[in-house]
Parts: C-alpha cells; sequence; structure tokens
C-alpha cells in the first residue's frame, strides 16, 4: 500500500490517475484510519512554497508519521518540495513573510537555496536534460533524459555522493538523490510523460 502525503500544495489528481493505471494500491494521508503496518511505500508530491508545507505537515501530524515510516526502512519518494522538506531549512522560508520559518524533516543534511546560477533562469520552469549516476530509481531511463521542472530553489547536500543526477546544464543543481531508503527529485515525474511515468514504476514496483 503506498501512502500519497496531501499536504494541500499539491495536484493529486495526476497521481491519483498515475497509480490507478499502475493498478497499485495507495491511501491519501487525510483518509482515516489508515494502518501504519499495510504502508509499503510514501510518495509525497510538493508544489510550494516550503513554510507552507511544513506547517501542514505538522499541523496534520504528517511529520511524525513520515519519520515513523521512514526509520522503519519504509521506501519515500518526495517531489519537488517534497524533496526539500526532507532538509532542516531553506531560504524561502527564512525570506517568507508568510510566518516565522519553519523547520523541514531534517532527515538529510544540507540547505535549501535560491537558484543564483547565471545559465540557469530563475524561476527554473520547463524541460531540462539530466545527468543521471547509476541508481535503482533511474533502471532503464537513458543518461540525459529530459524531465519537467517548476522550481526556484535547490537542494545544496552536503554528503555530495547522495547525488544520483544533476541538470545537464549545470552539475550545482541537483535534480535527484537517494539516501538509503529515501529518494527524492526535483523534477516532476508526474509530468515528464513516459520518463516520468517509468521512474515512478521503478519506485512502486522495484523499490517498494
Amino acid at each position: 500500500m503506498i501512502l500519497l502525503i496531501k499536504s494541500e500544495t499539491a495536484n493529486l489528481g495526476a497521481w491519483i490517475n498515475i497509480l490507478k493505471k499502475l493498478e497499485l494500491k495507495f491511501v491519501l494521508s487525510d483518509q482515516k484510519n489508515w494502518d501504519v503496518g499495510s504502508i509499503s511505500g510514501i510518495i509525497f508530491p510538493g508544489i510550494g512554497n516550503f513554510n507552507k508545507v511544513a506547517e501542514n505537515i505538522k499541523r496534520f501530524n504528517l511529520d511524525k508519521k513520515i519519520l515513523f515510516l521512514v526509520k522503519k526502512n519504509i521506501p519515500y519518494l518526495g517531489i519537488c518540495v517534497g524533496m526539500q522538506i526532507l532538509f532542516k531549512e531553506s531560504e524561502e522560508s527564512e525570506k517568507s513573510n508568510y510566518h516565522k520559518p519553519l523547520k523541514g524533516l531534517n532527515l538529510i543534511k544540507g540547505k535549501v537555496l535560491k537558484i543564483s546560477e547565471k545559465n540557469i533562469v530563475c524561476p527554473h520552469n520547463g524541460w531540462n536534460n539530466i545527468q543521471i549516476k547509476k541508481n535503482l530509481l533511474f533502471q532503464d531511463i537513458k543518461d540525459n533524459s529530459d524531465f519537467y521542472f517548476n522550481h526556484s530553489y535547490y537542494c545544496n547536500c552536503e554528503n555530495k555522493k547522495i547525488i544520483t543526477s544533476t541538470l545537464k546544464d549545470n552539475q550545482n543543481i541537483v535534480s535527484s538523490i537517494n539516501q538509503k531508503n529515501i529518494f527524492a527529485v526535483q523534477f516532476h515525474p508526474e509530468k515528464s510523460m513516459g520518463v516520468g511515468i517509468k521512474l515512478i514504476e521503478n519506485f512502486v514496483k522495484k523499490i517498494c
């Protein structure tokens, strides 16, 4: 059973359709009485502000549930802000006028930074090729494949060994990571057509 995190900042419709097409059982995190013991994988889609996502998962008590499951070695796939929330802090949160800066899950060491690379337009919105390191999440996906991005911040990891792909145009921009049972991507596989569906399928059928 896949736990699909509903943080109120993501368009879950595409994810629900994809999981149904893959004939996978899933439960939304706001559904009542789902059994923690039945969860075989977590997918955390995200669009929007780091602070808002951090506030919502704490308000819904999802932060503790996610931490509990991840520490039980349940595979986690974070997308966009669902990747960034793995870190303790973000420059987006610090600069936000929404509330005081909030902390992320602190599962990955490093910080989420504003894109300031000269050759990358910010916000970085659209299709971009990535350079891929060998990783189970990218099995049967060719190096330099094209994925869809929409973000203004990126993850600066302390441990460079967990980086599994970067932008082809700028290798300072991390596009995916893998630390033990934690997988995360900055791009949107649900919007990346065939190659994105393959990545999702790799996670739910080969990793979970």
